[in-house]
């Protein structure tokens, strides 16, 4: 049986009748305040995250730009590196062939004048000087080929000059050349030809003085 008050009413009822007791205070201005600071302190937590992951996004955003632009710039160094490791295999590799071909044909110099040394024709006789000559000549021809032979393909070497220019080639006397004469003929006149217009200028002005004050 439900309890009731003085007037007989049951107590549930006056409660229903009465928000501030069925609520317990709930609607109070102190609890409302209350709620309301809490949700503001929320919304501020709320808004300080958003504004932290934001933040990390764009770190992340540029951190994967600078990536990129990392990545890029070693895939370019790379590739020159590469390029030129690999040219100067190449180079490297030339210069060896022409150093062993240079080495080539040292070696069979050396070895014609050793073999031309030991031939010594003031030492032949009479009775053999027909057979020498026979044998020799033909060592004399090898020797004098391979000499022509290596100077004249001396072009195609690209890390030395020495087949380009032949020992005990005379040089060609100079001649004269028209056409060098012409182009210092030319240039003298070119040097001398301003001091001539000044002068020429100079004499006409004296002319003209000369004449006037006739």
């Amino acid at each position: 049986m439900p309890i009731g008050d003085k007037k007989g009413e049951p107590m549930y009822r006056q409660m229903e009748l009465n928000p501030r007791a069925a609520d317990g205070e709930m609607h109070s201005p102190e609890q409302v305040q209350m709620r309301l600071e809490k949700a503001r302190q929320q919304a501020e937590y709320h808004e300080q995250q958003r504004m932290q992951l934001e933040s990390q996004r764009r770190e992340l955003e540029h951190s994967n730009e600078q990536k990129n632009t990392f990545k890029a710039d070693l895939n370019e160094l790379g590739m020159k590196l590469h390029n030129a490791v690999r040219r100067l295999e190449r180079e490297l590799e030339s210069m060896e062939r022409e150093q062993l071909e240079v080495e080539r044909v040292a070696e069979g110099f050396k070895k014609h004048l050793i073999t031309l040394a030991s031939l010594q024709p003031d030492h032949w006789s009479t009775e053999s000087l027909g057979e020498r000559l026979k044998e020799a000549l033909p060592k004399l021809d090898l020797a004098e080929n391979d000499f022509d032979e290596a100077y004249s393909s001396g072009h195609h070497f690209c890390h030395t000059q020495i087949f380009l220019h032949k020992p005990g080639a005379d040089t060609p006397p100079h001649r004269f050349n028209m056409t060098d004469f012409k182009e210092q003929f030319l240039k003298g006149i070119a040097f001398h030809l301003p001091l001539f217009v000044l002068l020429l200028i100079t004499w006409l002005i004296y002319l003209w003085v000369t004449t006037a004050s006739a």
